[in-house]
């Protein structure tokens, strides 16, 4: 469950900062920035936190990979969710 989801744009220097309390304080939570880059996609990911999602190259795409569960590595289901879609 999320506790919420916080948008803004502050500079390099207090995102730094913000991070750094941040990932400091998270715990057992997860954590997850996006952020401005020169790259193709044109943003970055930082994530902190246990069973955290992790963003992954591919071929120059980032993409992110879900926790593994119970040392499990995740794989797809076709299980429906409550809001009707499938995995």
């Amino acid at each position: 469950m999320a506790a919420g989801v916080y948008v803004g744009n502050p500079n390099p220097r207090i995102r730094d900062r913000l991070w750094s309390v941040l990932a400091e304080r998270v715990h057992d939570g997860q954590a997850v920035m996006i952020e401005p880059t020169a790259t193709e996609q044109g943003w970055s990911a930082r994530t902190a936190g246990r069973d955290r999602w992790t963003p992954v190259d591919f071929d120059g795409l980032t993409l992110m990979a879900r926790p593994r569960q119970n040392g499990q590595p995740w794989r797809p289901t076709n299980e429906v969710k409550q809001n009707g879609m499938t995995t």
